[in-house]
């Protein structure tokens, strides 16, 4: 019977971490067209300054802020899903001889020494950041700027809930890894999100 329980509770665990996968595979979709903003925008800045012709009340300094505007929006909604699919910066040569299962173990000791207690500071100081942002309708400093910079700030909120949630995703796949049956644990090991 608790063998039953424990299979369940695994079982459990992965389908939420599929889920999250899922989700995070969505938002980085289209949150990726982003992209295609951004391209259009930096060609456009870079044609104007060229040619010399800008948009009345339009100029430089706005297309510029734009283009860092999109950079961050793209990289903060991105951010979740790269680390899900083990794309971000990692120093492997601690774990590069390790058996899986000891990778699963140092993953788990990371997470619940590092990721976790960065994100949860991380989240609360951004979500004031942008919160402050918002009840103040800040905008550029600059004259002729872009207004409602607390969208952006919001983005780093929301970018940062979505690392949380990859972050438990990966603890959630690592406890299967370490704890759930042999096939549970195969599935679990296998690249997440192929979406």
């Amino acid at each position: 019977r608790f063998f039953l329980g424990e299979f369940f509770v695994m079982q459990a665990l992965l389908n939420a971490s599929d889920a999250i996968d899922g989700l995070l595979a969505r938002i980085a979709r289209v949150f990726g067209w982003l992209f295609v903003a951004l391209v259009v925008v930096i060609c456009w800045d870079v044609l104007t300054r060229k040619l010399g012709f800008q948009i009345p009340g339009f100029g430089s300094t706005p297309i510029q802020e734009l283009e860092w505007h999109l950079h961050g929006a793209l990289f903060l909604f991105w951010l979740g899903y790269a680390y899900i699919r083990n794309s971000h910066v990692r120093i492997d040569v601690f774990t590069s001889s390790k058996t899986p299962r000891q990778q699963a173990k140092l993953g788990v000791f990371g997470i619940l020494v590092f990721a976790i207690p960065y994100c949860v500071v991380a989240t609360y100081f951004s979500y004031l950041f942008a919160h402050v942002s918002f009840l103040q309708n800040e905008r550029s400093d600059a004259p002729n700027g872009l207004e409602y910079r607390w969208i952006l700030k919001g983005c780093l909120f929301l970018g940062l809930v979505l690392v949380d949630l990859a972050v438990a995703s990966v603890l959630m796949r690592k406890l299967v890894m370490l704890f759930g049956s042999p096939d549970l644990a195969a599935r679990a090991s296998s690249p997440a999100a192929t979406h």
